[in-house]
């Protein structure tokens, strides 16, 4: 699976759950990402629609992009924030 580095890739702007994140569509490097800002992975549908449904620490399936913020998101005790409708916003 290829990682890209942080600095080096272009991203859009997304609010997920009131929080704005840069948006990636590819799997960024951890250690890539400066200090301070929280990093997540987002998973596609299964009906490959392209739609955004769920975002975690890690995708391994159905991976949909990367999300930088500076804020923390509210996953649950699974470590999962399962996204409902405007939960993701294109900015």
């Amino acid at each position: 699976m290829a990682r890209y580095d942080y600095n080096t890739e272009n991203f859009e702007m997304v609010c997920v759950c009131g929080v704005e994140c840069e948006f990636y569509d590819v799997r960024i490097e951890r250690s890539s990402v400066p200090q301070g800002l929280y990093h997540y992975e987002v998973a596609g549908d299964d009906d490959s629609g392209g739609d955004p449904v769920r975002v975690a620490k890690g995708i391994l399936v159905n991976f949909f992009g990367t999300l930088i913020s500076r804020t923390e998101l509210p996953l649950d005790e699974e470590g999962k924030l399962w996204l409902q409708d405007d939960d993701f916003i294109w900015l």
